[in-house]
This record gives structure tokens, C-alpha cells and sequence, in this order.
């Protein structure tokens, strides 16, 4: 499955670049870079989280709570959004 992006991340220019298994690099104008991060708990629920850095610690996290991964994403990048931009 591909990462689609939220449409308020394209409108800020965002780009979003593979940083490993389930995590990507998002950078954009104005903007500290940041990571969005899945984890599967047991490959039927995901959770999200944000970090400063790939091997950092998380700024951020969902509890295992996304049925699939899109919700997990979406989720993801409101924690993207709440670190980072507001």
C-alpha cells in the first residue's frame, strides 16, 4: 500500500521519503524535519507515532487502536501536525 498523503500536506509543499519499514521523513518549507512511524501489533490493529529523528523517541503515539494501515497513516500525520506545525 502506498502512503497517500493529507491534502493540507501538500498544500504546505510537504514531501514524505522512505526512512525504513513503515516510517517516512516528512519535510517541508518553514518546517523541522519530522518521522511518521507504524507499528503492528499483531498485523490485524497498527499504531502511529511521531519523532524528531528515525531512531529517536517518540514525540508522540497512538495506542494499537487502526484496523488498517490508511487510518493508522491519517493518524499519523495529525500527530505530525500537532508536534510540528501548531
Amino acid at each position: 500500500m502506498s502512503l497517500v498523503v493529507p491534502t493540507w500536506f501538500k498544500q504546505r509543499q510537504g514531501k514524505a521519503e522512505a526512512a525504513g519499514d513503515l516510517a517516512y521523513k516528512l519535510t517541508a518549507p518553514n518546517l523541522r524535519p519530522g518521522f511518521v512511524v507504524l507499528r503492528a501489533d499483531d498485523s490485524t490493529h497498527y499504531a502511529a507515532a511521531v519523532r524528531e529523528a528515525a531512531d529517536g523517541p517518540d514525540l508522540s503515539a497512538t495506542p494499537p487502536e487502526f484496523c488498517n494501515p490508511k487510518e493508522a497513516w491519517d493518524a499519523a500525520f495529525e500527530l505530525y501536525r500537532r508536534a510540528f506545525i501548531v
